[in-house]
């Protein structure tokens, strides 16, 4: 009787391709968002629509509303939420051994034809995006971008004959309400063609303390 773990079957992989240094993006669904979503609507009612917030370079009919970090320092469920989902990425990504938090955040409405230019974080480690408000058939999906510029080298970009995972250079996934993304702040990132007002957002980043 052979054995099939024998080191000496004919048929051993010779020939693989690896995919090294994967970007870890997480999608995590709030238990509870049905409740912290009208807390959040109540919130809104109550603040006041910031005229400027230093991205109105990168950003088309989005408009934020309150404060910096006034949503999660008055809405305790919500910097709960924000906490598990952030733990939860930490563990399953780069799993760093440091005490993470928030270091900015504001919640943002985007209006019809609403877009927002690719870019990234930076000071900070992780960023999020908490689908507060959304319906995947009428607004724009978060959507990332491969870094393909090299300050060393020169990239060459040659055409295709189909689609891989490594030739990607944008990409995207399904997206629901009550979602949390969490993504490395330097991952390039961004949203076009939002189709319908009212896609209700929080942005936050992170850092270590």
């Amino acid at each position: 009787m052979t054995d099939p773990l024998s080191s000496n079957l004919t048929d051993k992989i010779s020939q693989e391709t690896y995919a090294l240094f994967p970007t870890p993006v997480t999608r995590y669904s709030v238990a509870n968002h049905e409740d912290l979503k009208r807390q959040i609507l109540l919130w809104m009612k109550d603040q006041e629509l910031q005229e400027t917030t230093g991205r109105e370079a990168i950003s088309h009919n989005v408009t934020q509303i309150g404060e910096n970090n006034a949503a999660l320092n008055d809405i305790p469920d919500l910097k709960s939420a924000i906490q598990s989902a952030l733990q939860f990425h930490n563990k399953n990504a780069y799993a760093y051994d440091t005490e993470l938090a928030v270091n900015d955040s504001y919640i943002e409405l985007a209006n019809s034809g609403a877009i927002y230019a690719p870019h990234e974080h930076s000071n900070c480690i992780y960023s999020l995006t908490y689908f507060i408000n959304f319906d995947p058939d009428k607004h724009a999906f978060l959507k990332f971008r491969k870094n393909v510029a090299s300050n060393h080298y020169p990239i060459l970009q040659l055409d295709s004959n189909n689609i891989t995972a490594y030739n990607l250079t944008e990409a995207t996934f399904n997206m629901e309400e009550g979602d949390i993304i969490i993504y490395p702040s330097n991952l390039t990132h961004g949203f076009d063609s939002n189709q319908t007002p009212e896609r209700i957002t929080l942005t936050a980043n992170i850092v270590t303390i």
